[in-house]
C-alpha cells in the first residue's frame, strides 16, 4: 500500500496496525541516534556542571524549619496543587489523569491518517488542549518557584517586596497571613456548583451546535462531535472538565478566598 492509500484512509484503527504500513527496524537505525544523543546530553550537562555555579543551601539546622520549605523546580508545581486540594487529589489522582489522559490519546484519536504529523490545521483542538495543559503546569511551577514566600503565600515582586532586597517584606512590613481569612462553600451549594458545572459542561458543546449552526467554525465543532461519537466525546470531555475545573478552583482560591468548594471529612476539594 502506497503512502498516500495510507493517509487517506479513512477508517478509524491506528495506521501503524494496517497491513502494508512501510516499517523501518529500530536497530541500529533509531538506538543508535538515541545512544549518541545520551552520550552528548551527558557532556553538555557535565559541562555546563563545571561552568555553572549551582550551591546547595544552607547547612539544617535541627531546630529551625525553612520557611518556605520548596520541592525542587521540577516537582513544585505539584506542591503547588497541594495548595488547593487533598494530598490524595493533589498528588495522587490528578497526575494520574494526566497519565490516564495521554495512554488514551490513541484510542480517542479520530485522525489517525495524521499520525506523525502535529499540524495546527488537522489537530486544533489537540494543539490547542495540549498547549494550555503544559502551559498550566508551567504556570504552577512559575508561582511555587517565584512568588511563593513564608507560610506559602503569594508576595509579588514590585508589590511586596524590592527586587533588590532580601526578603519577602518591605522594612516594618509583617509577613501575610491570608490563609486565615479562607472559608469553605457549605456542602449543598458545593455539590450543587460542581454537578452544575459537570453537566453544563458535558452538554454545552451540543447546546452550541444547535444554537449557531451557520456559524463555520461551529459546523466544524458539529462535524468533530458527530466522528468522535458519544463514548470517546465523554473520555475526552471528562478529561476537559477536569483540567478546566482544576484551574476555576485556584482561581476560587487566589480571588475569592474560597479554601473548599466541598469539604467533608472523608475528602475536600
Amino acid at each position: 500500500m502506497v503512502e498516500q492509500e495510507l493517509r487517506s484512509d479513512k477508517s478509524g484503527y491506528m495506521l501503524m496496525n494496517k497491513p502494508g504500513y512501510p516499517r523501518v527496524s529500530s536497530w541500529p537505525n533509531l538506538v543508535w541516534v538515541i545512544f549518541l544523543m545520551m552520550l552528548f546530553i551527558t557532556i553538555l550537562l557535565w559541562g555546563v556542571s563545571f561552568l555553572a555555579y549551582a550551591p546547595l543551601e544552607e547547612m539544617a539546622e535541627w531546630a529551625k524549619t525553612p520557611n518556605p520549605a520548596k520541592a525542587p523546580w521540577y516537582f513544585i508545581g505539584l506542591q503547588e496543587l497541594l495548595v488547593y486540594f487533598d494530598p490524595w487529589i493533589a498528588g495522587v489522582m490528578l497526575p494520574n489523569q494526566i497519565l490516564i489522559g495521554l495512554m488514551l490519546i490513541p484510542y480517542v484519536d479520530i485522525t489517525p491518517a495524521e499520525q506523525g504529523h502535529y499540524g495546527w490545521s488537522k489537530r486544533r483542538f489537540a494543539v490547542a488542549y495540549f498547549t494550555f495543559g503544559m502551559a498550566f503546569w508551567f504556570a504552577l511551577i512559575f508561582v511555587g518557584q517565584l512568588l511563593r514566600g513564608p507560610s506559602w503565600e503569594v508576595y509579588w515582586p514590585i508589590i511586596d517586596y524590592d527586587l533588590t532586597g532580601h526578603t519577602w517584606t518591605r522594612e516594618g512590613v509583617p509577613l501575610k497571613q491570608g490563609a486565615l481569612k479562607l472559608a469553605s462553600l457549605s456542602t449543598g451549594t458545593g455539590m450543587a456548583l460542581l454537578i452544575g458545572f459537570f453537566s453544563i459542561g458535558m452538554i454545552l458543546p451540543f447546546m452550541v451546535t444547535k444554537l449557531f449552526p451557520k456559524s463555520r467554525m461551529v459546523q466544524e465543532l458539529d462535524g468533530y462531535l458527530k466522528e468522535l461519537g458519544y463514548i470517546k466525546y465523554f473520555v475526552v470531555q471528562s478529561h476537559v472538565l477536569l483540567m478546566v475545573a482544576t484551574v476555576v478552583k485556584i482561581i476560587l482560591r487566589l480571588g475569592f478566598n474560597i479554601k473548599y468548594i466541598i469539604e467533608t471529612p472523608w475528602f475536600k476539594i
